[in-house]
């Protein structure tokens, strides 16, 4: 009888024992489950902010910790830079946790070895235990996420540590799917820049070509017709009807001369001649001629000049003259009045190959009625105008566009409806 007792209590404890171990065994098919899973919780549009926010949470339901952060590789000097911590307060020891661990060697042996560490913490003076992560795939290392915990070495098990490390393996490849995707998407809006580029260019290019023979041509017998329009007006008392034909005759000879006139530059060097010029005393020069021939005390005006901005290489009379239809457009774009604000500053240049404070910025903008956004995309093509019939002729923005261009500068408009527009001009210092 008490053998039979025996082998029931074992044969019980036994079966508990194998309960245990398939629950063992289902908690960690979930887990496995869900780091496998990683990559869908989070769309490849997504950027580092949204993708860590991800990352902190399944690193939470693994392990309790204290603090944690996320230092990623600066691409242009290679080093490892603070990007998030959590709680926010945590942000300065993560880093100088990071800087001991790299003074005695450990950091750079953890990022080769390319596996997660246990570490004893070198800043918190209380007991503390580091976990690192390198986030590392098979071309690249992206980072490293730094844990603290108050939980002793001896109490991090090997299951805890491998399920960190699957975890970090997970999000080094969702991250390096977004810098990908990121980096494709700056390379495919470049592309598409340099084809509206391209595009404009060769619109002024046939604009050109097609005026420089014609320009005289047409202004020859409009000249002839001008000068007999005005000896009409000046013989005898010519009556009321034929003094309003022979005005609105005189005025459509003289819209013509303008848009003749206008093509003609096109098929002219756009300012060959290059001086250094001070943008910010060129601007001012420009604005108080403007001011002195276009009287407008209804438009509030503003300049947040920058000082000490580089010299830049250019053409004084053909920056004069897209500074100048600047002026005008935002002038015309108010005509109950508000505000015209003239801003320059050095900004830096968006290749990461060419040096720093490469450019010199340049920004006009009112508050006007603006432009529709069925429109915006065509405003720098030649007779397209927003203006009513006879004011405007829709070359002074195509112009501009000419002569920004063969100073190796780019030109950019945003507008809203009845809020205004701003017209940014980038040139080469």
């Amino acid at each position: 009888m008490a053998d039979t007792d025996n082998k029931i209590e074992n044969a019980e404890k036994s079966i508990a024992l194998l309960e245990m171990g398939y629950q063992a065994i289902l908690e960690f098919i979930d887990q496995m489950d869900e780091i496998s899973q990683l990559q869908d919780k989070i769309d490849i549009t997504a950027n580092i902010n949204q993708i860590w926010a991800v990352f902190l949470h399944e690193i939470q339901n693994l392990i309790k910790m204290e603090g944690c952060a996320l230092f990623m590789v600066d691409d242009q000097n290679h080093e490892f830079v603070l990007k998030s911590a959590s709680p926010l307060s945590m942000g300065s020891v993560c880093r100088n946790e990071i800087e001991h661990q790299i003074e005695c060697g450990m950091f750079s042996w953890i990022i080769n070895r390319r596996k997660p560490a246990l570490l004893p913490a070198l800043v918190l003076k209380n007991k503390k235990t580091i976990i690192m992560l390198p986030l590392v795939t098979a071309k690249h290392t992206l980072g490293v996420v730094l844990i603290i915990t108050a939980i002793e070495e001896s109490a991090i098990t090997q299951e805890n540590m491998k399920h960190l490390g699957m975890l970090a393996k997970q999000c080094s490849l969702v991250m390096e799917n977004s810098l990908l995707y990121d980096r494709l998407r700056k390379d495919h809006e470049s592309l598409q820049k340099a084809q509206r580029q391209i595009l404009q260019a060769e619109k002024l290019a046939s604009i050109g070509r097609l005026t420089a023979g014609a320009s005289h041509e047409i202004l020859n017998p409009l000249n002839i017709l001008s000068g007999y329009t005005q000896m009409l007006m000046l013989q005898g008392n010519p009556d009321e009807r034929t003094t309003r034909y022979l005005t609105i005759m005189s005025e459509q000879i003289e819209r013509i001369s303008r848009i003749v006139n206008g093509l003609y530059q096109f098929s002219q060097a756009a300012g060959s001649n290059k001086d250094r010029i001070q943008i910010n005393a060129l601007i001012r020069n420009v604005f108080q001629l403007f001011e002195h021939e276009h009287k407008y005390d209804h438009i509030h005006n503003v300049m947040n000049l920058e000082e000490n901005l580089p010299a830049i290489q250019g053409n004084v009379d053909t920056l004069s003259q897209v500074f100048f239809i600047m002026l005008s457009n935002a002038r015309d774009a108010m005509p109950k009045g508000g505000e015209l604000s003239i801003s320059t500053k050095r900004v830096p240049s968006e290749n990461t190959m060419e040096p720093m404070d490469n450019w010199i910025e340049i920004q006009f903008r009112d508050t006007g009625h603006g432009i529709p956004e069925a429109e915006i995309d065509r405003i720098f093509d030649p007779f397209f105008t927003t203006k009513a019939s006879n004011n405007g002729t829709g070359l002074g923005l195509s112009l501009s566009y000419g002569i920004i261009q063969n100073h190796g500068g780019t030109i950019h408009v945003e507008s809203q409806v009845n809020k205004g527009t701003t017209f940014t001009i980038r040139l080469p210092c």
